[in-house]
Parts: structure tokens; C-alpha cells; sequence
């Protein structure tokens, strides 16, 4: 390969790959790092591609970087360069601050697409111990009316309240872990739902949300291991097989 610095011009993008992945000679290596050392720029570059991987779009940005030509040390930087030197700055930026925050919301816009509140029906309908006669615990009618709304935080006021008075309702139980989900309180959720395993819940139900909840707490291994374990049945098994596809790496 030939040097590099005969026009003193900025490392491309294919001479910073081989550079990081250690595939230059000592002498073009030694080259390399010479530069580095009078350019903030490349050195900046060399660092993004040690640590990370770049997409296409990346591969682009630092190609454009590469065309720039530095002026020889001692003279004054014209301001067209400079102006294109900050807009591939910030390319550059921009492109990692979004890989960033992709990699951050993933489980987040997989839990939202998932996620499913319980109904307040199936509750009131399934639990013997809501029901008393044709009155319902006045507690109870409140969380339910809540959660209905979509006040999560406000129903878990009252659920506390009425499992305090009813721990072996574990269709109430069920629907607070639900509702915790839907507060985002996956690690308190996940505590709920453990303690009812071995309850008479729906097991469906229960593992379900146990997955949910793993998937809030950005904890994907754990929910595809869960997903692989539990054997759901009907339409609950047609989406876990889509969920474990979506969590697939």
C-alpha cells in the first residue's frame, strides 16, 4: 500500500478498518499512527472504529471524511474546510448517537408492541373472592375502574390495599402484575409473578407476563430461555412464536 501522507490528506475508511483490525504492516502501521497523533479527526475515527461497528451509512460518512485535504501545519484552516469538516463531525455523531439510542429502546418497542393490559372483566368474572353475593369490595371496583382507564399507577394504590386483605385472590394478584407492567415496574412484577407460581393462577397468563416483564427489564435472554420453556396454547402461541423470532439476536 502506498504512504499516505504524501498529501497529508485524512485516513479513508478501508486504511482505518485495517488499521483497527490490525492488519497493516509495522511500517504502515507506524504511519498510521504518526498521523494519529497530528490529526484529531482520524484519531476520533480510529477510536469509533476500535470500539464499534459502523453501518454502511458510517462506512459513507468516514469515506467523505477520508476526501478531505488537511492544509500543511503552520497555515491558517480556510473555512470551507472547516465547515466540512464540522457537517462530517456531526454525520459521524449523529450516526453513532442513534445506533445508541436504538440499541437502548429495542426491548422497550418490543415490550409496547406486546404488551396487552388483562381485562378488568376477566378478573371480575374469573376470581370467586371479588365477588360477594352481587357486591363487589368497594376497593376492588376502584382499582378496577382505574385500570380500566389506564391509570395504572392509581390502581395499584387500591390492589395493594385489597391483597393486603385478600393475598389468596390470585386473579388480583395477576392483575396488579399487569398493572405494574403497565406503570413500568418490571422488577416488582417479576417478584409478583414468582411468588405465584405456585398458586392455581392460569398458567398461561402468569408466564406471559413473567416474559413481558423480562423483555421491560431489558433482560431478553431471560424471556426467550422462558419462551422456549413454556408451552402456550391458541393465539397466545402464535405470538410467542413471533416474540421469540423478534428477540432473536
Amino acid at each position: 500500500m502506498k504512504s499516505f501522507f504524501k498529501e497529508r490528506r485524512c485516513l479513508s475508511a478501508r486504511e482505518l478498518q485495517r488499521y483497527a483490525n490490525h492488519e497493516l504492516s509495522p511500517r504502515q502501521a507506524h504511519e498510521v499512527e504518526a498521523h494519529l497523533l497530528d490529526c484529531p479527526l482520524c484519531a476520533a475515527a480510529a477510536e469509533g472504529y476500535t470500539d464499534h461497528s459502523f453501518s454502511a451509512a458510517d462506512e459513507a460518512a468516514l469515506e467523505e471524511l477520508g476526501a478531505i485535504h488537511f492544509p500543511a501545519r503552520g497555515r491558517s484552516f480556510p473555512r470551507v474546510w472547516m465547515n466540512q469538516a464540522a457537517a462530517v463531525l456531526l454525520i459521524v455523531a449523529g450516526a453513532y448517537a442513534l445506533w445508541q439510542y436504538e440499541s437502548a429502546t429495542r426491548h422497550q418497542a418490543i415490550f409496547a408492541a406486546y404488551y396487552e393490559p388483562l381485562q378488568p372483566a376477566y378478573l371480575s368474572l374469573r376470581s370467586a373472592a371479588i365477588v360477594t353475593g352481587t357486591a363487589m369490595d368497594a376497593g376492588l371496583k376502584a382499582a378496577l375502574q382505574l385500570y380500566d382507564q389506564g391509570d395504572f399507577k392509581g390502581s395499584l394504590v387500591f390492589l395493594e390495599r385489597y391483597l393486603n386483605e385478600h393475598p389468596e385472590d390470585v386473579q388480583a394478584g395477576l392483575l396488579m402484575a399487569s398493572a405494574l407492567l403497565g406503570d413500568w415496574q418490571p422488577e416488582r412484577a417479576i417478584n409478583i409473578l414468582h411468588q405465584m407460581e405456585e398458586t392455581t393462577v392460569e398458567k398461561g397468563d402468569l408466564y406471559w407476563l413473567l416474559v413481558l416483564a423480562h423483555i421491560q427489564n431489558d433482560e431478553l435472554g431471560t424471556a426467550v430461555a422462558l419462551l422456549n420453556q413454556t408451552a402456550f396454547q391458541g393465539a397466545r402461541a402464535e405470538k410467542a412464536a413471533h416474540l421469540e423470532a423478534e428477540l432473536e439476536p
